[in-house]
């Protein structure tokens, strides 16, 4: 499988350990960054060649998987042009800053007969997995409320170290970027989101978007939550936190990686609950390969093998509650989530 690497900044650091973890099941061709620095020293380290543009590495070299860790407002163009190319993509989350171009660009790779990819790592979360086989086995019986807590720091140096950051076409804010992994969490734990209520804003960060957001949800089963993140904490993260409150069952998950676990009661007890406390052990060596595992599916995917993947309509579920969530913040009203297929 020829692979090449769009983009050499921080995230890329991630790819770049995930595919050397492969052991020669890929052959890396080419990164592409327009910063030589950048590019260099991710050339270097995956001992491949440098390009400054997709469109002269695509005219160069054959590629099989394209992975974008660019900037989020460019995936859905570089999307299309590596599947016209007769590339598969796998992108950095979360598809684009823009629900409508997101969806031209899933319409697209499909309609060329590639496959899109979305590096979606919190899905092998073991504590996360573990809720949803409660969910799925029925054990919390009928879902009343849902909470979810993001309280992360992000100074503005950070968002002033690249000229894309923050910003509304590239970026997005603390919903679009730092919690939108989470954001993928409410849909597919819990299932689709009937409607949103937001509000936030740019409380503290000289940025175009919001540092801090409030999102209360209802889903179309009947229960309601809220989504609580900001990028403010100080002087470092402080917390990641779930709480499920269900008719048999309440559990809350807490901690820095959302890996310790503060309740975990049901009615009917089973062997797992014993067990929870060592899955929970498990989160942070789960989440430092958390790429590496997505690696290993996609290209087993790609194979044909049966893997835990997530596609692009998954990505445009996750997508479109952000995208409701920016709506209300803007208008100040309820606003339903639109469906995720493409246009």
């Amino acid at each position: 499988m020829k692979i090449a690497l769009v983009g050499c900044g921080s995230v890329a650091r991630k790819h770049v350990r995930a595919i050397q973890s492969l052991n020669g099941s890929c052959q890396v061709v080419g990164t592409v960054d327009p910063d030589r620095r950048a590019r260099r020293e991710t050339s270097q380290a995956l001992k491949t060649p440098g390009f400054e543009d997709l469109t002269t590495l695509l005219g160069t070299c054959e590629v099989d998987l394209v992975t974008l860790a660019t900037p989020t407002g460019l995936h859905p163009a570089q999307a299309i042009e590596a599947a016209e190319a007769g590339a598969h993509v796998l992108t950095e989350k979360p598809l684009g800053t823009c629900l409508n171009r997101a969806r031209s660009m899933v319409r697209r790779v499909g309609e060329l007969n590639r496959r899109l990819f979305v590096v979606k790592q919190l899905r092998h979360h073991p504590l996360f997995l573990a809720v949803r086989e409660a969910i799925k086995a029925g054990r919390f019986g009928r879902l009343h409320t849902i909470g979810l807590q993001i309280f992360w720091t992000r100074p503005q140096d950070y968002y002033d170290a690249a000229d894309w950051r923050g910003t509304r076409e590239f970026d997005g804010g603390a919903l679009m970027n730092q919690a939108s992994h989470y954001v993928d969490l409410l849909d597919w734990l819990f299932g689709p989101v009937a409607e949103v209520h937001a509000i936030g804003g740019a409380l503290a960060r000289s940025i175009e978007v919001e540092d801090t957001a409030v999102v209360s949800l209802s889903w179309e089963e009947g229960f309601i939550g809220s989504l609580h993140v900001t990028m403010l904490a100080y002087p470092k993260n402080v917390a990641t936190s779930l709480t499920v409150v269900g008719e048999k069952g309440t559990i809350r998950l807490g901690g820095p990686l959302c890996n310790r676990v503060e309740a975990w009661n049901f009615s009917e007890t089973t062997a797992f609950d014993e067990k929870v406390e060592a899955v929970a052990a498990q989160v942070p060596d789960a989440l430092r390969h958390g790429h590496e595992e997505v690696y290993r599916n996609v290209l087993a995917s790609l194979r044909g093998d049966e893997a835990s993947v997530v596609d692009g309509d998954a990505g445009l579920r996750s997508l479109a509650i952000i995208d409701a969530a920016y709506r209300a913040l803007e208008n100040g009203a309820a606003v339903g989530v639109s469906s995720p297929e493409p246009v």
